[in-house]
């Protein structure tokens, strides 16, 4: 009975992951393709400049790559994803703060919405939004950047985003908070000059 027990431990140690219980991990080349779009749109909302987004995403995968084997199944792909290029980004914006460039004064959006749907002067006040909102979100510190984009636009709760970038659930509220209200100052800063000009 004894050998018949020590017999099937050895085999379960011989077999594969998925057969004792085990979720496989994807491989580089499955999370590569199936979240290079992810990481490239998440790193331009995040801030990474286009001359510039290339670097950037290419230093979130030379990561993922050293690190997938320590990857837990029980994790959402995209949050620890964005959670690596959350801090890659944060890197890349002191490194480009300590450089002094500054950012050039318009920079097109190559996700402008379609212009075929709508006339000329929708299209030129969608345009005219989006540049605005790219404009104030650019003025916002990487930190608070991050928890905005978190939750305005891959609609994450305050848990998920204090877990994702590894703070403290106040902070997450704090600087979601404080980033809200920076982007309605700027909105309402714009639509006064707005007002003032049509006088």
């Amino acid at each position: 009975m004894l050998s018949f027990l020590r017999l099937a431990a050895a085999e379960r140690l011989d077999a594969p992951e998925e057969a004792v219980g085990v979720a496989t991990r994807p491989s580089f080349d499955e999370v590569y393709e199936a979240h290079f779009d992810f990481v490239w749109r998440s790193a331009r909302r995040l801030g990474v400049r286009l001359g510039e987004i290339d670097d950037v995403v290419q230093e979130v995968f030379l990561v993922v790559h050293k690190i997938l084997p320590r990857y837990e199944a029980r994790n959402a792909m995209r949050g620890w994803l964005f959670a690596i290029l959350v801090r890659i980004v944060l890197r890349h914006h002191r490194a480009m703060r300590r450089l002094a460039t500054s950012p050039p004064q318009s920079e097109l959006i190559d996700a402008l919405p379609d212009s075929k749907e709508r006339g000329p002067e929708q299209s030129a006040v969608a345009g005219e939004r989006v540049r605005l909102l790219e404009e104030l979100l650019d003025r916002l510190g990487p930190e608070k950047r991050a928890v905005l984009v978190l939750a305005g636009l891959e609609q994450r709760s305050n848990p998920e985003i204090a877990e994702i970038l590894q703070i403290n659930l106040n902070t997450v509220g704090s600087r979601l908070r404080a980033a809200r209200e920076e982007i309605q100052a700027g909105i309402a800063r714009h639509e006064a000059r707005d007002r003032w000009r049509v006088k």
